[in-house]
């Protein structure tokens, strides 16, 4: 048998005319689940070159690609379907599918069966995608805080300085927990010593600084300026506290990082 011989044979297995009249009706069926099966294998290998982008696996990237994959794929598929003879073109003959499908529903039980639990099978995937798209659930619920150099980036700084002179960072603040949040941020110039004998430091002193509220939509980022002064020369910590409700009143130079939702700090050389 030639290769010509079993490619025939193979493209005749999926062309509607020489599919016997009970399988008809589910034939639509059989080419979902072979497009299905292909989309299982086709977007993880698109998400992996994603990952090697300038601009990474986002969400944008992602439906650009795969809108775009699919017309590209789409087109080819159109031109060398057109290359071919018109008897030879792969068709769905609708009506003989609907009417494979009327004569299961009044043939044979099993015949009815089978229709009846393509049919709900159908009308689950449906529905169950319907309300996925209409009520999406709530992912994960977290808040990003951190600080940047005077510049933007993660680098310079301001780390060593003369008591008194005033110094700039950047604070971000990411609101990823599904509503508006007005958080309060604290600073604190911290003293704190290390004890060889625990491996732990204990926090001498703790001068507050700074107190301000920064309102920031769901699903956004701030970034601000921050400028402080450090005036003890004995501070070697600049604590940065961020509270998602009201701070407590009165909080134990100890316990500082506890009370906070999120903390971050710079350790300093104070001249």
């Amino acid at each position: 048998m030639t290769s010509e011989t079993t490619a025939g044979l193979l493209a005749g297995s999926f062309n509607p005319r020489t599919i016997p009249p009970d399988l008809v009706s589910i034939y639509p069926g059989i080419a979902l689940a072979l497009s299905f099966g292909l989309s299982i294998a086709v977007v993880p290998l698109i998400g992996l070159a994603l990952n090697y982008a300038p601009r990474g696996t986002r969400l944008d990237p992602i439906a650009v690609t795969l809108v775009g994959f699919s017309l590209v794929i789409g087109l080819i598929a159109y031109f060398r379907r057109r290359r071919l003879l018109k008897e030879s073109r792969l068709q769905v003959p609708a009506g003989t599918c609907l009417a494979a499908t009327r004569e299961g529903f009044s043939g044979s039980s099993a015949s009815r069966v089978l229709s009846i639990v393509l049919v709900a099978a159908v009308l689950v995937a449906i529905a169950t995608t319907v309300f996925i798209v209409v009520t999406p659930r709530d992912g994960e619920k977290f808040t990003e805080f951190y600080i940047l150099g005077p510049k933007g980036k993660a680098a310079d700084y301001p780390t060593e300085f003369m008591a008194g002179t005033p110094q700039t960072v950047i604070i971000g603040i990411g609101n990823h927990e599904y509503q508006d949040i007005t958080y309060t941020v604290e600073t604190y110039a911290v003293e704190s010593r290390f004890n060889n004998a625990t491996n732990e430091s204990t926090v001498v002193s703790a001068t507050p600084l700074d107190r301000f509220s920064v309102t920031v939509p769901h699903n956004q980022t701030v970034e601000q300026p921050y400028s402080f002064r450090v005036v003890d020369s004995d501070a070697n910590r600049l604590e940065f506290l961020l509270f998602k409700e009201t701070p407590p009143v009165d909080i134990p130079d100890s316990s500082l990082t506890e009370a906070a939702y999120r903390d971050l700090h710079l350790w300093l050389r104070v001249h």
